[in-house]
Order: C-alpha cells, then structure tokens, then sequence
C-alpha cells in the first residue's frame, strides 16, 4: 500500500472528503484495523528493506488507519507526504531531532506554543544544540541570527496566543537562499487558511487535536513536506515512538471530513465577535486578523486570506478581571486547546503559558488581562450574549474595588 497522490485534480472540499480513502470491502470510510501487526509477504520485505515507509508492517510505527490520515493531510497541504503522529508535540520535536545534532544552531521565535518553547529553551540546548530567538514579524531578524552553524529557521503561522502573523514568504527565501531548512507550524491557520509549502517552506507541522480532528476528542500531530525529509523523519519516528494510534486516526479522519465545512464558521464567528468586543468599554484591545487595527493586518491577508477562529483580546482590570470574566461564562468552555466546534476560553498566564518567564510572556504581548478564545460553530448571537454577560460581572466586580 502506498501514499495517495490523487490530490493535483482536485478542490480542497473533495480532497478533504476523499483523498486517502482506501477501498475495503466497499466501505464507505475507513475500518479500525485494531491490530498490532500485519501478515509480513515478500512485497512488504522488499518494500521495508528499501526504506519505503509506507509499507504497513507493525502498527507501532503506521497502520492502514495511519496511513489514510497522513495521505488526507498530504492532499489537503498539496505536499509530497506526510507522517501522522501521537500528538502535536510528538510531531515537532521528532522533526526537529531528526536534523538537528550536537553543535547545530536554530533561529526560531519565543511567540510560540509553550510546549514549543521548552523544547528550544531547555531540551535542545541540554542536547548541545544552539538556538537563537527572532522576531516573527521581522524576517530580517531571522536572517540576521544565521551563523555558520544554522541548520533550521522555524516559525509559526500564527502565533500562540498573541496571534502575531509571519511573512512566511519571506522566510522561505532566507532559508533557501542560506541553504536552510525552513519549518512552520501551521496549526491556528490549518490547511483551509494557509498551505506554507505554496510559499516555499520545506516542511509543515500540525497539532492535529485542535482544528483537523475538530471535535475535542483525540490528540494528535503532523509532520508533511518534501518526501526526502518526511522519510528522515518516518526513520526516527520508529525511534522515537510517537506512533498515532489507529482508532484515534479514525476519529481523525472522521474530523478532517468535515473541515472545510466548519472552518468558515469559526471564521466568521470570531470576526464578529472580534467587532463586537472592539466596542465595549471592558476590553482594551482586541487581536484577530479580520480587522484593521490588527498589526499585521496586511500580510494576514495575503498569507492567511480565510482567517481562522482564533481570537484575543485584553480586558481592563488585568488578571483578575479576566479571571471573573472566564468563570462567569455559561455557553462558553473554559479550557485549554483550541479548534473544536465548541468555542473555548483560556488565560494563558495560567494554562498554555505557565511555564514560560513572565518577563517573556509580557514581552511577547501576554500582558495582564489577556484572553485566548477559540471561537466554535455555535450561533453567534449566543456566544455573545454569554460573553457580554460574563462581561458586565467583570465590570461590577472591578468597579466593586474601586
């Protein structure tokens, strides 16, 4: 069995329902092939002797269920291949260990998922592994913190949870140019919004848990790209372990049916609310890309043109109105993680941002009263009601102090 490549002829919406798909008995989706191992024939022997790594062996390293998920988000990234794994983090740090040894040097940004940024911070450099933070919204900052050392620029589309967008393009070239591999997380855009390798990344990674399952049921991670280095990174995979199970690829295949269904809606939603909040006398700011005021407003439009559900904003009042606000919500969801169709609320002082230096966090944008929600398919009107009560407590409670 080998990776899929029907996906040059077809739209996003058809990839998204049918690329993949393999026939089993007529099936109408994909069965879970709960089995650890599969019949070893003198194909399969042939076909792992010469490193092809889509030959399905031993479901600690893929499965048939695997395999369909990772052929789906090749199709839906338009990439050469992909490699489907346990988790986001499982994903990131086995691409970035599979190029980078002792004495090698990355440039990457400190906005960026937490869990991202203890591996940079106190994993990698314990390994001998160098790395330079830059300012993901200066690609000049980037090529400026190259040295001779350099093996990887890596960024995020959009950052988390400050929402700041990368000139993906541009960091492409820098990349090329210096002979670099270029690596974005994609995660908060998804394949619906952006597809980095169409700007000239070499490699894209997802947290699959958050809008390609969509459903706040499973966990899991992508890795998709040139062949020659999703192969790279297939080989330490079996190393390294972070095997996605086959019944969550059938949960995530079942999510990534439907994502071009749903992603217009936690679009539109979070842009609504964003224009909603703007004008009410609780909030200080409000971060998402479908308006104006957002400072990247200009590339947003040309690297993320759909948008996404993700959504900020900071409330007067600092830390502790933010907390009111959260725990008077009823609808909304508070919680950490993002991209399901229920809409979700956090503070990342004290979830996704923890563990990061608050020095940092502040730097980065994280300031008192910061508030991440991921916006889901809910009617509008009722996500707002909740919010504008939330809101009004927050309000009494500050003015209570006063």
């Amino acid at each position: 069995m080998g990776m899929a490549t029907d996906h040059e002829d077809r739209r996003f919406a058809t990839k998204a329902v049918h690329s993949g798909m393999i026939d089993v008995e007529g099936s109408a989706t994909t069965p879970i092939f709960r089995t650890s191992t599969y019949r070893l024939t003198d194909e399969k022997y042939q076909g792992w002797a010469e490193g092809l790594h889509h030959t399905v062996v031993y479901s600690r390293i893929s499965s048939i269920n695997s395999e369909v998920v990772s052929a789906k988000l090749a199709a839906l990234e338009d990439t050469e291949d992909a490699e489907v794994f346990s988790s986001g983090m499982a994903a990131i740090s086995t691409t970035l260990m599979s190029f980078l040894s002792k004495g090698d040097h990355v440039v990457a940004t400190p906005d960026c998922y937490g869990g991202t940024y203890g591996l940079l911070t106190e994993i990698l450099p314990r390994m001998g592994i160098e790395v330079t933070m830059a300012d993901v919204r200066d690609p000049s900052s980037y090529e400026a913190a190259i040295q001779e050392n350099t093996k990887i620029l890596y960024t995020e589309t959009m950052t988390n949870p400050t929402l700041k967008i990368c000139d993906l393009g541009a960091i492409a070239e820098i990349a090329r140019e210096n002979g670099l591999i270029s690596i974005v997380d994609n995660t908060f855009a998804s394949p619906w919004s952006c597809n980095p390798v169409k700007m000239g990344f070499d490699i894209v990674l997802h947290s699959g848990t958050k809008y390609l399952g969509g459903h706040a049921d499973l966990t899991a991670g992508f890795a998709a790209g040139r062949k020659d280095l999703i192969a790279q990174i297939f080989h330490n995979k079996i190393y390294l372990g972070g095997a996605a199970d086959p019944e969550m690829c059938y949960l995530l295949e079942r999510g990534m049916r439907t994502l071009h269904a749903r992603m217009p809606i936690h679009a539109s939603n979070s842009a609504e609310i964003a224009k909603r909040l703007q004008s009410h006398d609780m909030v200080e700011k409000v971060i998402h890309t479908s308006l104006e005021s957002h400072p990247d407003y200009d590339i947003a439009q040309r690297v993320m043109p759909n948008g996404s559900g993700m959504l900020a904003f900071v409330i007067k009042g600092g830390d502790n109105s933010a907390l009111k606000f959260m725990r008077a919500l009823n609808t909304i969801f508070e919680a950490t993680s993002l991209g399901g169709v229920e809409s979700l609320v956090e503070c990342p002082f004290n979830s996704s941002h923890m563990f990061v230096p608050e020095s940092v966090r502040h730097e980065a944008g994280v300031v008192p009263g910061f508030v991440r929600m991921s916006i889901g398919i809910e009617d509008v009107d009722d996500l707002w009601a909740d919010m504008f009560q939330a809101l009004d407590k927050a309000s009494e409670a500050l003015k209570a102090k006063a």
